[in-house]
């Protein structure tokens, strides 16, 4: 694979990530109108969602995600076995 698959990669990944968020936000805003229970709980499910994206988005741009990822593949496999 070439630099610039992986730079577009890299881009269509951050583009991803921004778009997910503007739309968690939109979501946030309509949760408003739910009954209280329902709002709370959908507001700490929006609130963990954008934290996971934004842990994504920044592990994307220190470059630091495969490294993440095989990581987290050799934990699983350690507590698989």
């Amino acid at each position: 694979m070439g630099i610039l698959d992986q730079l577009m990669e890299k881009k269509d990944l951050l583009i991803y990530i921004e778009v997910r968020i503007a739309a968690l936000k939109k979501e946030q805003n309509t949760a408003i109108k739910l009954p209280e229970k329902k709002r709370e709980l959908t507001r700490r499910i929006i609130a963990g969602r954008m934290r996971e994206l934004k842990t994504l988005k920044s592990m994307v741009h220190h470059d630091k995600l495969k490294e993440y990822s095989k990581d987290n593949w050799s934990d699983l496999m350690t507590i698989e076995s």
